[in-house]
Parts: structure tokens; sequence; C-alpha cells
């Protein structure tokens, strides 16, 4: 039986990583956009930790499935955060979007 906490340990460190190693290209630095990232790396993160250490909450398909979907997310955007908001063809912006393309805290 495959052991569903180690396979979301795996793919947990993965999205990590893919986090960590976005690079900007010389884009606009957005600190809500960086806020939500670090977020993301610390909670994927916390998972793979708490795995390693044999310490991690139990985990069932449903759970599995939604990182899955997260991972494949962030993959096809190459870890761009604000990519994952951004509307596929209609020029409107969503409000999530408005907010983590702000340049200014206030």
């Amino acid at each position: 039986m495959i052991d569903l906490q180690i396979v979301n340990a795996v793919l947990c460190a993965a999205c990590c990583l893919r986090l960590i190693l976005f690079a900007r290209s010389g884009g606009t630095h957005r600190p809500w956009a960086s806020a939500l990232a670090y977020l993301l790396i610390v909670a994927f993160g916390a998972i793979a930790l708490l795995a390693l250490f044999g310490r991690a909450p139990a985990i069932g398909w449903p759970q599995l499935v939604i990182n899955m979907v997260v991972i494949a997310a962030l993959f096809s955007v190459d870890g761009n955060v604000i990519e994952l908001f951004r509307p596929a063809s209609d020029n409107r912006q969503s409000l999530i979007l408005r907010l983590l393309r702000r340049e200014k805290w206030i």
C-alpha cells in the first residue's frame, strides 16, 4: 500500500522548492504576492518537515488530490503566484489579482 503521507511530503517539498526557485526576471517586486508566496513556502515546507520527522497529520486521498492540483498549477506558471489568479482571456482582473499586483503596501 502506498503511504499517502510520504507521497504528500514529496509533493509539498517539490512545491516548496518551485516557489523558492522562482525568478522574477526583472519584473516588479509586489509585496502582497511575495507575502503569499512566503506563506505557501512555509506551509508546504512545514508539511514536508513534519513528515520527515514522523509527525505529519493524517492525510486522505482528497487532500492529496488537492495538493497535486495546486502543485501542477504552480509548476505550469513556473512558480509565479500572480499568474495563478490571472484570467485566461478576459481583461477583467479578480479582486485577489488586483490585491497581489499592488506595488505598495499602503
